[in-house]
Parts: C-alpha cells; structure tokens; sequence
C-alpha cells in the first residue's frame, strides 16, 4: 500500500510540472502590465522601469519560469506583487474556506445524489423514477450561477431567511453550498442510479432474494456496496471540479476563499498569486484521486494495490 502511495504521488510530480508551466506562460502572455496597476496611469517611465527591474519581470520569460519553480520545490512561491506577502501565507489563510465550502457542496451532493440514486432505482420505471430523473436533468442544466442569483433573490432578498453574502456562520454556508452542490448531485443520482439496477441484475442479488431477503436487505446491504465503486469515481471527479468551480459561486456571494482571491489576482495581475492558487487547487485534486482510488479497496476486498 505505502509502495502504491508513493507511486501516485511520484507520478503527480509531471503532472503539477506540466500545470506549472501552462498558468505561467498564459499568466504572464495575457494582455496587461502589472506595474501599470501597481503604479498606476501618473508614473513617469523611471519608477515603471525600476520597479521591473525590482520584481525580475525584464528577465525572459524562461529566467523567471526557472526562477519561480526553484522556490516552488523549496515551498517559496514567492510574494504578491499587489499586497506584498508570501504567497504561501495569502493562500494558507483562504485555503480552508475553500475546502470548507467545497466539503459541504459535496457532502450535500452525496447526500441527495446518492438517496435520489437508490430511490430511482427501487422505484424503476415507475412515476418516482421518472420524477427524480426529470430532477436530475434539470440540476445539470441549470447553471451554477444563475442558480445561486435565484436563491439569494428567494431567502435573500424575499424571505430574509438566509445572508447574501459572507462567512461568520454556518447560515452563511447554505445558499453557496447548495448552489455548488446541485450539479454534482443531479449527476451523482443519475450515476447511482444506474450503477444500482445494474447490480441489481447480477446472480448474486437472486440468489439472495431467494433466500427470502426483504427488498431493503438486498438493496442497501448486498447492492449499493458493489454499486459505488463508480460513484465513488464521480465523487472524486467531481470534488476536484468543485475546488475550481467554488471561483463563481465565491464571487457570487462574496466568500472568503481561494476563488475570490484569484479573481482579485487575475485582475491585478498577480502572476505570482495565480500561479500559486493553481498549483494548489491541482495538488488537492490530484490528492483527492489518490484518496478515491485507495477507497475502492475498501468497497471491493478484491481489488490488491501493487506496485
């Protein structure tokens, strides 16, 4: 098992460097100077000139891609070139609300998916399948925005149930959440769905209703283990989609994370703290896919971890 760790992290080392090398070039290729934003409009030629000259950004563009991975091996991503700190620490403080909301949006999803999942199933071809497939369809339709514009208009602005923006307590994980988690539901019951009335099929699960299991035993303890291996892949898929995806729904409700920070970067043109959020956003996916893959041992014994 440590041997298999070990592999797919090491393997993750071409993948963060590939990740590494497109952010930089595009960050650093994309129109606008950052010493104009920086400085301003008024500054005279010199001080531009200078401060270039300060941040290494007259070097070529290969120079400060080497430059910048060498602090990267040794965890020094450098500073902001907007707020001056450690980009380390930038993202370190905004880091957790991120994986805060992320873990909720999916904890939701899981929730609703994979209940709407075996309800779809139980019921096949019956009007409550057809309903929570029609539900389904219509979570992956809706975008996550203008969904999230609708239930802060509907327990926002209307009801005043809930806070439009923020993050001082659990109230104001909710609409952000749910906005976030609504996508990767719908598809997590589709998924369920069908990994269920699959297993559903095999010997196994007739031999144990002619046992005389009730419905109940034979779906939930005989059928739903076997059928989330592939939901487990989605989760893990999906999880990684919702770090990135957390960029609008942040904006949107104006949440403390990574999301809005890289927005604020990209716009001031923070390569360093672009480069910085990317590179942490796919170390985390690429950790939770290493997580999923150990969890299929556990829902199947017969899958072995070789080197």
């Amino acid at each position: 098992m440590s041997q298999y760790i070990a592999g797919r992290l090491l393997a993750a080392i071409p993948v963060l460097l590939g990740i590494s090398v497109f952010v930089f070039f595009m960050a650093h290729l994309a129109p606008g100077d950052p010493v104009t934003i920086m400085l301003g409009l008024q500054a005279d030629a010199e001080q531009m000139e200078r401060l270039r000259e300060e941040l290494g950004l007259n070097d070529p563009l290969p120079v400060q891609y080497f430059r910048f991975l060498s602090g990267a091996v040794r965890g020094d991503l450098g500073r902001s070139l907007k707020s001056n700190r450690l980009v380390t620490q930038e993202i370190t403080d905004r880091f957790p609300r991120t994986i805060q909301l992320a873990a909720a949006g999916m904890g939701l999803a899981i929730t609703i998916g994979v209940i709407a999942g075996v309800v779809a199933a139980a019921f096949h071809r019956r009007l409550t399948d057809t309903a929570t497939m029609i539900l389904a369809i219509l979570g992956v339709s809706v975008p996550s925005f203008w969904l999230g514009l609708m239930l802060i208009y509907l327990f926002s602005v209307r009801l005043r149930w809930l806070p439009v923006a923020g993050a001082d307590t659990w109230r104001h994980l909710v609409l952000p959440a749910f906005s976030l988690g609504v996508l990767a539901a719908a598809i997590l019951a589709r998924m369920t769905r069908s990994g269920v009335l699959e297993v559903l099929r095999q010997d196994y699960v007739r031999t144990a209703r002619a046992k005389g299991l009730s419905e109940r035993v034979v779906l939930y303890r005989h059928a739903l283990k076997n059928a989330l291996i592939p939901v487990v892949t989605i989760v893990g898929l999906q999880f990684g989609g919702l770090l990135g995806g957390t960029v609008i729904i942040e904006t949107l409700f104006a949440w403390p994370g990574l999301g809005t920070l890289a927005i604020t970067s990209i716009l001031a043109r923070d390569f360093p703290m672009v480069q910085g959020i990317v590179l942490y956003l796919a170390l985390g996916y690429v950790l939770v896919n290493l997580a999923v893959d150990l969890t299929y041992g556990y829902l199947d014994p017969r899958i072995r971890y070789r080197r």
